[in-house]
């Protein structure tokens, strides 16, 4: 997609991306890389009822914590609302889905500095 301006054309895919594009590529797997490694490190969960509760799979969770994920994802971990993480793996292992989906919410609403308009309140 293209736009015109009077100084010239720019592509739309060429801009900077978007708080939720921010939020779904950076934010996202570095939350659940640490929330996974939390589960099953300090829950002693399996690694399969851990990646049932993130939805995703075995491997990536086996990845997750074993250290392995992109360098995206390694430079997000650091900016991460650590206090958010625990309360969303204290209410996902408690199957307190509401109350999960807001300590993230929080916490992407933290690292990325917006007011999302979808938070759960």
């Amino acid at each position: 997609m293209k736009k015109t301006f009077s100084k010239g054309t720019i592509n739309i895919d060429e801009t900077m991306p978007t708080d939720y594009e921010i939020a779904l590529n950076k934010f996202m797997p570095a939350f659940k890389a640490k929330a996974a490694s939390i589960l099953v490190t300090r829950n002693n969960i399996s690694q399969q009822e851990a990646a049932t509760l993130l939805g995703l799979s075995q491997a990536a969770i086996s990845k997750y914590i074993n250290g392995i994920y992109s360098k995206s994802v390694e430079g997000s971990m650091g900016r991460l609302d650590a206090s958010a993480v625990e309360r969303f793996v204290h209410n996902i292992s408690k199957d307190n889905s509401v109350a999960a989906q807001r300590a993230m919410c929080k916490a992407c609403q933290n690292y990325n500095r917006f007011n999302c308009a979808i938070m759960i309140k």
